[in-house]
């Protein structure tokens, strides 16, 4: 590999590390604990700005993946995305509550669209035989780029600095670890047309999208068993998980860190395994297994809690961050396997689209169970477990076999 390929490589993966930072200290932790535990939201307040961002990225999302596939590039609307997350969080806390929560929202807007682009970039900085590997290397600096973010949080934090400076280290850090992927990233543009569309457009182009993704095959199928497994994985990291171990299991917001920072260390280990294993066994397998192992960690958690075996919660942290890691090493590598490159833009949109709109009922969906029916966060757990399952079952249906040509039934 020449110098210039490492170098676009790298910066790849160091806007990995780059928006993790973000996604773990400010939904992950920091903020949805500032908000709930600091100012008094409810969970299902918490769940509505989480799903209410999570509705303009599923609308938005396929319209900014078809236009990444014109002749203009990624790298452009990566930037646009980035800053918009950048300047959203560094503005965090500076108002009142509501206009910081709106900032949030936009911040998950920018992140999430950012996302979109940026993961189908890495047809630009690998092949057919090291995209696996690619991808785990990426999750790998991701979370380590969460160590980072939460080493500087927690320093911060135990020198008297407030929430809302820990707000403006994170956009710090998310700027200065991004800037190299848009100078050094040499991107491969797969199209010399340059597509017109309109926002207004996008349901359109969802449908669209969703028609073109059934002549391929297993790529629906799988979106819908992702559907389901993003639901439940993405509901806990957007910030729920962490008031579970506050409130629920009754953990400091202290002691809930160190166990989110021992999920770091091994997702960073689980990411690099899983991407590796991925090239050798399929995509397929490994995501199974994750799911299988998703199932086992939450039940442990409720368990836990239950039996007032706190033990268990760090078993669960560690089975977690694993899978956490694996699961999103794997499922971005599924899906150049099947998609064709010329329309990965256009999918990932889709991608996108299915993961955020599970975004919005898993948070809404926990919000009620919690604070409407007036349940125990367990029985919100349990709500994950089975969807999860479900995820299981439609997955087992889909073929890997398909090496990375384009399948046509």
């Amino acid at each position: 590999m020449g110098d210039v390929k490492k170098r676009s490589l790298f910066s790849w993966l160091l806007f990995d590390l780059a928006n993790t930072v973000y996604a773990f200290i400010i939904p992950g932790l920091y903020f949805s604990v500032w908000l709930v535990s600091e100012k008094g939201w409810t969970d299902q307040q918490l769940g509505l700005a989480t799903s209410s961002a999570m509705i303009i990225v599923a609308i938005l999302g396929p319209w900014i993946g078809r236009k990444s596939d014109s002749s203009e590039g990624k790298k452009k609307l990566l930037l646009i995305m980035t800053l918009l997350c950048i300047i959203s969080t560094f503005l965090l806390g500076t108002f009142t509550v509501e206009v910081s929560v709106l900032l949030f929202v936009i911040s998950l807007i920018g992140f999430n669209l950012g996302s979109v682009v940026y993961d189908a970039l890495i047809v630009s900085v690998s092949n057919s035989e090291n995209r696996g590997k690619i991808s785990g290397l990426g999750v790998a600096f991701g979370y380590t780029g969460s160590l980072i973010g939460f080493g500087v949080a927690t320093l911060l934090q135990n020198n008297g600095y407030s929430y809302e400076e820990i707000f403006k280290s994170v956009a710090l850090l998310f700027l200065i670890f991004s800037l190299p992927a848009f100078f050094f990233i040499e991107e491969k543009i797969v199209s010399s047309k340059k597509i017109k569309t309109s926002i207004l457009s996008s349901l359109n182009i969802v449908i669209k999208s969703w028609k073109h993704s059934r002549e391929y095959e297993g790529l629906t199928r799988f979106l819908i068993g992702r559907f389901f497994y993003a639901d439940a994985i993405n509901t806990l990291i957007s910030g729920l998980l962490a008031v579970y171990l506050v409130e629920e299991v009754g953990l400091t917001p202290g002691d809930s860190q160190n166990i989110l920072a021992l999920a770091i260390v091994v997702s960073i280990i689980g990411g690099y395994i899983f991407g590796k294993a991925a090239d050798l066994y399929g995509p397929r397998k490994l995501i199974l297994t994750s799911i299988l192992c998703w199932i086992v960690s939450l039940s442990l958690a409720i368990i836990a809690t239950e039996f007032d075996q706190l033990w268990l919660i760090y078993v669960t942290g560690v089975l977690g961050g694993f899978n956490i890691g694996g699961i999103f090493a794997v499922d971005r590598v599924f899906m150049t396997r099947l998609s064709p490159e010329i329309h990965l833009g256009e999918f990932y949109g889709l991608y996108s689209t299915v993961g955020r709109f599970a975004t919005i009922i898993g948070p809404i969906l926990w919000g009620l169970i919690v604070n409407t029916l007036n349940l125990s966060r367990n029985f919100a757990m349990g709500s994950l477990i089975v969807l999860l399952i479900i995820s299981f079952f439609i997955i087992s249906g889909v073929s890997d076999k398909t090496n990375q040509s384009i399948n046509k039934k």
